[in-house]
């Protein structure tokens, strides 16, 4: 299985915790209609390999993804995307104390699950 991890923007934690509601009410609601879950969104400051890297495992864990896929793929991502991680980095020194980079990370059918969701809204 394909996994895409994604760099959203900045956020601050409560507009972050409103996004994992809504993903936590929509995953309900998809498991419960037999599609997927969609992708799973965290916060980061600083914005570290070794904390990206530790939320994406977790998250395999708790999904039953495979772990060596995950951890290739933010790998890749961190070093195929290294000047564009840099400019997040400096942007985020930039941003008031409480702001927050906020990455996802989800199987191709998660994302297309979020986009036809996005699209029905």
């Amino acid at each position: 299985m394909a996994y895409l991890l994604q760099f959203c923007g900045f956020s601050d934690p409560l507009q972050l915790f409103y996004l994992e509601q809504r993903t936590s009410a929509s995953i309900a609601n998809d498991l419960s209609a037999g599609t997927g879950p969609g992708p799973v969104f965290a916060g980061f400051r600083p914005f570290q390999l070794d904390d990206l890297l530790g939320w994406a495992l977790e998250t395999a864990r708790q999904r039953q993804w495979d772990k060596e896929q995950i951890q290739r793929t933010v790998l890749e991502a961190w070093f195929d995307r290294a000047e564009v991680i840099r400019q997040w980095q400096l942007r985020l020194r930039l941003e008031p104390g409480d702001r927050l980079l906020v990455a996802a990370l989800g199987s191709r059918r998660d994302w297309r699950q979020r986009c036809e969701t996005l699209l029905q809204a």
